[in-house]
């Protein structure tokens, strides 16, 4: 049988990966460490599987130092999040959803943790006064949009557990480009390239169907490499699955299925580059070249992190939480 990280996916974009990723895991371990988010042997053990420095080091593949390190902590701080909603607060929205708002609270207060907040808030408050440094209103607005996309999303998910409701194809991508946070990994990589996307530039049509493709393409990728992972603990939430209840069909046909779609997408993103920068402005299509190489690499990027990260090697039962510290209440010194 091919395990789901066997399964060939022939991107039309070479992957990179950038020169400082071995310091980046250093650095990253130690911070983790300082911020009391890695306190446990368990947690410490399962943190290094996850390899978040090697996932970044080949989505922005020429950031270095500080500007790397900016990436992987915020998606550090997204990843061990996701965790804390693997447990017993998977199928409790209410609770996912008041667990989720001093998230909110942080980005709508500039980034101030509440009093008494678990160590991950207070990480989360470091990491936003990080992107607010030397960021416009109007790209801190943006990427505050899309990270409140993805806290959103946990409580429509666990909603969704708890009635043991598996979307519709349509439902699951609406849901899925937000709670993917590919969008908020793309403003990542334009803070760690040092260009802003300008707000028009998101309402543009071409534009806009090229992040689709590419959080689509990302999310897809994730769904076939964790779904045995996500099948073990009674996640709905994954396109490997709804497909199979959606055609009836078994897991081979659906991962056949989902190939086609990752094939269609590239071909449409590459035929959407050969013009999105016709006709624009001069100051428009500087910003839409690299925004465009920053697309390429997050989906050669992932494929390719994916492909030997070990997050998605071990099943943790229902019911087990899949880290042992409560970073969300515990208090840390």
């Amino acid at each position: 049988m091919v395990m789901p990280q066997d399964i060939v996916f022939p991107l039309p974009f070479a992957p990179d990966v950038g020169a400082d990723v071995d310091g980046a895991r250093r650095r990253s371990l130690d911070w983790c460490r300082r911020q009391g988010l890695v306190t446990h042997p368990v947690d410490q053990e399962r943190f290094l599987r996850w390899d978040i420095a090697g996932l970044m080091a080949a989505w922005v593949p020429r950031a270095a130092g500080d500007r790397l390190d900016l990436t992987v902590d915020a998606v550090v701080v997204a990843t061990f999040l996701d965790d804390q909603f693997d447990g017993p607060l998977a199928t409790q929205p209410h609770r996912v959803a008041a667990s989720c708002r001093a998230f909110t609270d942080v980005i709508a207060s500039g980034g101030v943790a509440p009093a008494g907040a678990g160590p991950l808030i207070g990480t989360f408050a470091q990491v936003w006064r990080r992107l607010a440094d030397q960021a416009s209103p109007a790209w801190l607005e943006e990427t505050g949009r899309h990270w409140r996309w993805y806290l959103n999303a946990y409580a429509q998910e666990a909603g969704n557990r708890a009635q043991r409701r598996i979307p519709t194809r349509t439902e699951h991508f609406a849901l899925r480009r937000r709670s993917g946070f590919v969008y908020a990994m793309l403003d990542l990589s334009q803070k760690a390239y040092g260009f802003e996307v300008p707000p028009h530039l998101y309402g543009d049509p071409t534009v806009r169907r090229m992040l689709d493709i590419t959080a689509d393409v990302v999310d897809t990728l994730n769904d076939v490499h964790s779904v045995e992972k996500e099948e073990s603990r009674g996640d709905l939430h994954n396109l490997v699955l709804v497909i199979e209840h959606e055609l009836g069909c078994d897991r081979d046909a659906s991962v056949t299925e989902i190939q086609r779609l990752i094939h269609g997408w590239c071909e449409e993103f590459v035929a959407l580059e050969e013009t999105m920068r016709a006709g624009r402005p001069r100051c428009d299509a500087a910003v839409l070249a690299p925004l465009a190489a920053c697309m390429r690499s997050a989906m050669s990027g992932y494929l390719l992190w994916s492909r030997a990260c070990l997050r998605y090697s071990r099943l943790v039962p229902p019911g087990e939480p899949a880290l042992v510290t409560d970073l969300l209440t515990e208090r840390w010194s």
